[in-house]
């Protein structure tokens, strides 16, 4: 399970649903959308199916908005994007007919997701590995380093499917930037032994990053 979610993407690059839809992957597609506060409803779609839950990104008639809840198949709690998690939902305004898409960047999450893995020594392709993903304590900290690395994956990706893009490039050059920066300042709490309590901090600053 990835680190990070959609959300955590769009509260460090609020426009990645609008700059480049064609490089995430869509799972709802509907135009009866009805909201009313923070409740979305939909008779047509499948929120269920579509593996549609908190911390998924959908756009209301263009608009980027922030899953809270699902509250069953057709139904989720949503909301104008929020500074902080704990704040209260911020209704978009109220409407109905309105177009509903749910697009995702979890695959691209997943590839940086796994190199973060393996830079701290733990590999999920071996049964024998003595650490698991289980072992990292600063889940916010890699969900961090994993946003800024799926977003200049993301702008890549994209400026790479339709040629020079001056934005596109200039935008994956500062998510690399930045996910290197983030990177070279980190210090990951881990517990070797399942017991909850820090056994070691491995800094990500001593781990030199080179570009395929």
């Amino acid at each position: 399970m990835n680190f990070s979610t959609d959300r955590d993407l769009l509260a460090i690059e609020p426009a990645v649903f609008e700059d480049v839809p064609f490089a995430a992957q869509r799972r709802v597609s509907v135009v009866d959308g009805v909201v009313s506060g923070t409740t979305l409803t939909s008779n047509s779609a499948d929120f269920v199916s579509a593996q549609v839950d908190a911390g998924a990104v959908l756009l209301i008639s263009g608009i980027a908005h922030e899953v809270l809840t699902r509250v069953d198949a057709n139904t989720l709690t949503v909301s104008l994007p929020r500074p902080h998690k704990t704040d209260a939902g911020i209704p978009g305004g109220d409407g109905s007919s309105l177009e509903v898409t749910v697009q995702t960047f979890s695959p691209q999450a997943e590839l940086i997701h796994d190199g973060l893995l393996r830079l701290l020594g733990i590999d999920p392709d071996d049964p024998d590995s003595v650490l698991d993903e289980s072992a990292i304590i600063s889940q916010s900290l890699m969900a961090r380093l994993e946003a800024l690395g799926t977003l200049e994956v993301v702008y890549s990706g994209a400026a790479s499917l339709i040629g020079d893009n001056d934005t596109l490039l200039m935008k994956a050059g500062e998510y690399r930037r930045r996910f290197r920066q983030a990177c070279a300042g980190a210090r990951v709490s881990l517990d070797t032994d399942g017991d909850g309590v820090v056994d070691e901090r491995l800094s990500l600053g001593t781990i030199r990053f080179s570009r395929a």
